[in-house]
């Protein structure tokens, strides 16, 4: 089973939505994130034994953190800026709807903690406290917790 290193969790700059409650289904008035990763290498995608940092190949690895329907106040960075959000862990209400792409699964990411710092212009920097779970979809990863600092632009969807 892989022990996810820090070498594979390297972050890239994200985005931040805020989706308008103008829009129609579930998400309206909610914010979204994603996180992707740094690509990194793999003799075999669906073989996280093969996993490795760089891009040399054969197959390289491209995913994200995305997290959806985040209970977030304002519609704006100015509402989150200095502040800082605690969640439950799925299934319990309120819980962020995140997960990740890998090893040919589908895995659950709970984020139990965002805190923002300052925006500047359309970005803003957060703090991402989050818990990762390869056994529920059977992937041969050890799950693992982490502390990430991302860097997130801001949209704005009507």
């Amino acid at each position: 089973m892989l022990e996810l290193s820090d070498d594979l969790l390297r972050l890239e700059p994200g985005r931040i939505v805020y989706l308008s409650p103008l829009r129609s289904g579930p998400a309206a008035g909610t914010w979204a994130i994603t996180v992707p990763l740094v690509p990194f290498s793999a003799a075999d995608r669906f073989d996280p034994a093969t996993f490795r940092p760089g891009t040399d190949g054969p197959e390289i690895i491209k995913t994200a953190i995305v997290g959806e329907f985040i209970d977030l106040p304002g519609n704006d960075l100015a509402a989150l800026t200095d502040r800082t959000f605690d969640f439950p862990i799925n299934p319990h209400a309120g819980y962020i709807d995140a997960s990740i792409c890998l090893g040919g699964g589908h895995n659950p990411v709970d984020i139990t903690r965002m805190e923002f710092g300052a925006a500047r212009s359309l970005y803003i920097d957060v703090v991402l406290h989050v818990a990762f779970d390869f056994t529920q979809e059977g992937v041969e990863i050890a799950n693992r917790s982490a502390v990430f600092h991302a860097n997130l632009h801001f949209e704005q969807l009507d």
